[in-house]
């Protein structure tokens, strides 16, 4: 049997190392490429900020993603106000650094904030721009 103390610092342990389940816990929601597909080909209005590096955005993604590098993203904030009103999608390469984004601008105060799960990894390749 495990003793209570240990299953604490077992849990904390698996938060630490997993972004997705952390930002979950702060009351970020996931979404899946193909929920956010449906979501932009439905006309949704949706945000997609892309919080990979600039080299990484020009290398591909998602159309009319915007690029604000993880780094950038608590300053940033501000300068995306005007779109509390929509949900705000974070996206990166495999959905750890989106995650850390994502809990940033639910601080806030962006009430409806996703994480891709799998980020662009799970993505693909054949839906992205370099423009």
């Amino acid at each position: 049997m495990i003793s209570p103390a240990l299953a604490g610092v077992a849990a904390a342990v698996a938060l630490w190392f997993t972004p997705e389940l952390w930002a979950r816990t702060r009351g970020v929601r996931g979404m899946t490429p193909g929920a956010l597909r449906a979501a932009l080909n439905g006309g949704k209005r949706i945000v997609v900020l892309d919080v990979r590096t600039e080299g990484e955005y020009r290398a591909g993604h998602i159309p009319g993603a915007r690029n604000l590098p993880l780094e950038r993203v608590a300053a940033g904030a501000r300068l995306l106000e005007g779109m509390k009103g929509s949900d705000v999608v974070c996206v990166c390469a495999s959905g750890k650094r989106s995650a850390v984004a994502a809990v940033r601008l639910k601080r806030a105060g962006f009430p409806t904030v996703h994480n891709l799960w799998g980020g662009m990894l799970l993505w693909g390749r054949k839906d992205v721009t370099t423009r």
